[in-house]
């Protein structure tokens, strides 16, 4: 299934990949039916969404997918220091909405293979971790400061 090139990914391409990397694979569905897959890194818990469905002959497929995650914040962040984020990563994006700070990441999924999806997990991973030390860094108080 992983091994060629894919007109779309089905939420089993998505939980194989995710489980080949060692990751937990929750599929639920919204209140508006649409699925989404729940999972973890480093205790941070994360969606991954299909997007626009494709007509396909063997069974839903989705053009591309979404990952999400929200980490609920007690003061807003610094518009600076999301800028500044964003100006040194080139695949996700770090913004506030209300109470939350969000990493998303968006992946086309149109002629894409398993090794690809793979990637884009690992791409992931990768960001959510390093969100986590940019934004310890950033609040971090300056040296002296007491």
């Amino acid at each position: 299934m992983l091994d060629k090139l894919l007109r779309g990914v089905a939420i089993a391409d998505l939980e194989t990949a995710m489980e080949r990397l060692g990751l937990s694979a929750t599929l639920e569905t919204l209140p508006n039916g649409a699925p989404v897959l729940r999972s973890a890194i480093g205790g941070l818990a994360f969606n991954v969404r299909p997007g626009g469905l494709m007509a396909s002959e063997d069974g839903q497929r989705h053009g591309d997918f979404s990952f999400n995650l929200m980490v609920q914040t007690e003061k807003p962040v610094d518009g600076n220091i999301l800028n500044e984020w964003n100006r040194q990563k080139r695949f996700g994006r770090l913004f506030q909405r209300d109470d939350f700070l969000v990493l998303e990441m968006d992946v086309l999924a149109v002629g894409i293979s398993g090794d690809q999806i793979l990637a884009a997990l690992e791409i992931w991973g990768r960001l959510v971790v390093e969100v986590l030390t940019f934004l310890r860094a950033a609040h971090a108080p300056a040296a002296g400061n007491s």
